[in-house]
């Protein structure tokens, strides 16, 4: 899911440095632009800023709650997702990461686990879909890819700040999804077993075709921690190590 995916916070943390003037504890383990210097502080910050940062009002995203979740997918199911969470970006491991001039770019793989109880309704592909339970997915070495541009403004106090031009991000499966899901039809144990089955054998096609919005959602909620992010702390914060 992409609960991935919110990777975006902790990038642009090891880009700049830590932000010690607001209690962070991250400090860049080096001190050069070089891919491997940035790759290093990606790893280092991205369980500190997974847990985030109340004081400025970013939320945590690992843990992340799912409170409610309505999900309009492909093929006119309607899933919800309730007291449930997404977690394990803390542990993502950090393949490359890159900047030039404006323009940042990492890759990373997870494994990601969401879990919480789920309504829906509709039909997943050949199946129809009426289903009210527990559910847990498992993404295992899923890869996300992002690129970020960034641009600087300056504000009414006389500094400046950066904002987020434009982003781009993609993902793809490495490993398999898993997928648990108890009365997926209500009323029928045995369609039940036999539509979880499916989408296991077929958990590809499965993921591929209804992933997306989960990730369209996932990185929604980085971007808005991003945004919130660079409105209230000025650059020359974030250069301070």
């Amino acid at each position: 899911m992409g609960s991935v995916i919110f990777i975006y916070i902790a990038s642009l943390a090891s880009i700049f440095g830590s932000l010690s003037a607001y209690s962070i504890s991250f400090r860049r383990p080096c001190r050069d632009m070089s891919p491997e210097c940035l790759k290093q502080s990606l790893q280092k910050a991205l369980p500190a800023f997974a847990n985030g940062i109340p004081e400025l009002g970013i939320e945590a995203l690992d843990p992340y709650i799912l409170k409610e979740l309505s999900l309009n997918l492909p093929g006119g199911i309607d899933i919800a997702f309730s007291h449930g969470y997404a977690k394990g970006l803390k542990k993502c491991i950090v393949d490359f990461a890159r900047y030039d001039e404006d323009t940042f770019e990492a890759q990373l793989h997870c494994n990601l686990t969401i879990k919480g109880k789920y309504k829906s309704s509709g039909r997943l592909l050949v199946f129809p879909i009426d289903g009210d339970g527990e559910s847990t997915i498992k993404c295992n070495n899923i890869k996300l890819h992002a690129v970020l541009k960034l641009g600087t403004q300056v504000k009414t106090d006389g500094q400046s700040y950066l904002y987020v031009k434009s982003s781009t991000f993609d993902h793809s499966y490495d490993g398999r999804v898993s997928y648990s899901m108890t009365n997926l039809f209500k009323g029928s144990p045995e369609i039940s077993n036999a539509v979880l089955e499916f989408m296991n054998s077929n958990w590809r096609m499965v993921a591929e075709e209804f992933g997306t919005p989960m990730v369209d959602y996932g990185v929604n909620s980085v971007l808005k921690n991003i945004r919130r992010l660079f409105e209230v702390v000025p650059i020359d914060e974030l250069k301070k190590l």
